[in-house]
C-alpha cells in the first residue's frame, strides 16, 4: 500500500512538473500579468521600447527590475497600512503587546528593506553597466523604463494621501 501511495504521489508530481515546464514559454514572456502591485496600487504596465527589444539582457534587466519595484512598493504600501492603527499614537503611551507588535513589525520591514535596498543596488550597477554599450537613443529609452520606480512611488503616495500631505 505504501508503494502504491509513493509511486502514485511521485507520478503527480513528474506530471505536473511537467506541464508546467512544457508549456509555451513565449506567450508567458510577451504577455502582460497583472502583479500584486497592480491589483494593490494599480495597473503599471512594463513597456519595453522598440530600440532595446533585440537585446535579451536588456529586457531581462528590464523586468528584473520591474519586479524589484513592485516589491518595495508593496513593502511600502502593507508599511503604511500596518502603521495606520498607531499614526496619532504616543509610542510611549502604548501597551505592552502594542510595542511588541510595532517594534516587530519595524524590524521584519527593516530587514525586508535590506534585501531589496541589496538587489536594487545590484540593478542599478547593471544599469551603469548596460549605459556604457548602449546608444544615445537606447539608454534614453532605458531610462524612461527605469522610472517606472517614481511612477509607482506616485501611486502608493495617492493611495495614502494622509501619510504625504505637507502641512
Amino acid at each position: 500500500m505504501k508503494k502504491i501511495i509513493f509511486t502514485l504521489t511521485l507520478a503527480i508530481l513528474a506530471a505536473s512538473m511537467s506541464f508546467s515546464s512544457c508549456g509555451d514559454s513565449s506567450r508567458k514572456v510577451d504577455s502582460p500579468q497583472k502583479t500584486a502591485a497592480d491589483s494593490k496600487l494599480g495597473k503599471l504596465d512594463v513597456e519595453i521600447p522598440a530600440a532595446l527589444r533585440d537585446k535579451p539582457e536588456v529586457v531581462a534587466y528590464i523586468h528584473d527590475m520591474s519586479k524589484v519595484t513592485d516589491e518595495y512598493a508593496i513593502l511600502i504600501d502593507k508599511t503604511l497600512e500596518d502603521f495606520g492603527d498607531y499614526e496619532n499614537l504616543d509610542f510611549d503611551n502604548l501597551s505592552m503587546m502594542d510595542k511588541i507588535k510595532v517594534m516587530k513589525a519595524s524590524a521584519e520591514i527593516g530587514f525586508k528593506s535590506m534585501d531589496m535596498m541589496t538587489k536594487w543596488a545590484e540593478h542599478h550597477d547593471k544599469l551603469n553597466l548596460f549605459k556604457e554599450d548602449l546608444t544615445e537613443d537606447e539608454a534614453l529609452a532605458l531610462e524612461t523604463v527605469v522610472n517606472r520606480f517614481g511612477e509607482r512611488m506616485k501611486q502608493i503616495e495617492k493611495k495614502h494621501t494622509k501619510y504625504f500631505n505637507e502641512e
